[in-house]
């Protein structure tokens, strides 16, 4: 691990944009288990279960159990200790708290995610969701005294047009799925802004904090088990026996790039914080309109490639005045 100042900033600057491009790729991964498309313009796919709310739930389930999974059998070569550090969480009822909350939201936050998703276009549910970045910054004032310097507030503004124009559409959704998205997505951007400052709470701001990785199999298994409890109360599930395979697979695939996202973006709280983390995490937005261009053949507009530019000029202008510091 980085030892200096200067090289932690810079191995958090690397996490979290590394964390932003693969969960850009796991949120057009996630429509398209809702919305049949053609891949690159040749390959139909998608289109695997219907948009309610049980399919959404057994999704998140399948989803982060496979996470929990995959973390578990690389525990050994990331951090030998995770285990021992998930018994020592007694010991603290305030870090045990913090783990909770974090869970608690990522799981609500990731339900409002998919019902977005589900309902309208990848950038209108993202460019809700992305309300976060600002809420985080906020939260992390008012809770956690970090009060934000000038160039980042600037910055903020910059990278917040920049999402405005890229998620700018001609295309929009009948009127009903397109307030039910972007209210989800808007549920879902403030439950990960509270999950940002429980998160840091958890990583760095307690007398007794975790390590990312006992940290993020904490929440894999708790969201993982809080979804599998809630379709006990939901309605039965009913998916054609033929498209198990597929959402399998699929399910396999966005799981193990989600689990790399979620621990990148862990060590990247825990090395620069949860406003800068939130910051740069703001290209995602950018990220996911080209990756739905790229791959679902969703139309960009010029004012979406400028919103492209945009933010990928405050994120890196952003990266060089944290170094510089």
């Amino acid at each position: 691990p980085p030892n200096t100042s200067a090289s932690r900033t810079a191995y958090g600057i690397v996490f979290v944009l590394l964390s932003a491009v693969g969960l850009a790729a796991q949120n057009v991964i996630s429509r398209i288990f809702f919305v049949a498309s053609e891949l690159f313009g040749v390959i139909p796919f998608g289109g695997l279960v219907t948009p309610a709310i049980h399919n959404i739930v057994l999704l998140l389930a399948l989803r982060m159990a496979m996470m929990a999974l995959l973390l578990s059998l690389l525990t050994p070569l990331l951090y030998p200790n995770t285990f021992a550090e998930l018994r020592r969480l007694s010991t603290s009822v305030r870090l045990l708290g913090a783990c909770v909350g974090s869970t608690l939201c990522i799981f609500v936050g990731l339900m409002f995610l998919y019902c977005s998703l589900s309902q309208v276009s990848a950038g209108i549910a993202i460019a809700a969701f992305f309300i976060y970045p600002a809420i985080t910054v906020l939260l992390s004032w008012l809770l956690l005294r970090q009060q934000p310097r000038p160039y980042q507030f600037i910055l903020m503004v910059m990278i917040s047009f920049g999402i405005v124009l890229t998620n700018l559409t001609t295309n929009l959704a009948p009127a009903s799925n397109l307030t039910n998205g972007t209210l989800a997505g808007l549920a879902a951007g403030l439950c990960f802004g509270l999950y940002g400052i429980f998160a840091e709470l958890s990583l760095q701001g307690l007398p007794l904090v975790i390590h990312p990785v006992p940290f993020s199999l904490f929440t894999f298994v708790g969201v993982a088990v809080a979804a599998t409890a809630s379709l006990f109360v939901m309605p039965p599930i009913e998916i054609a026996l033929s498209a198990w395979p597929l959402i399998l697979g699929t399910t396999l695939f966005s799981a193990s790039v989600t689990m790399l996202a979620y621990i990148l973006n862990n060590f990247g709280i825990q090395y620069i914080g949860a406003t800068l983390t939130a910051l740069i995490s703001a290209s995602a937005p950018a990220l996911t309109a080209f990756f739905a261009w790229w791959i679902l053949q969703e139309s960009l507009s010029p004012q979406q490639c400028w919103g492209i530019g945009i933010v990928t000029a405050g994120v890196a202008i952003l990266s060089i005045k944290t170094k510089s510091k």
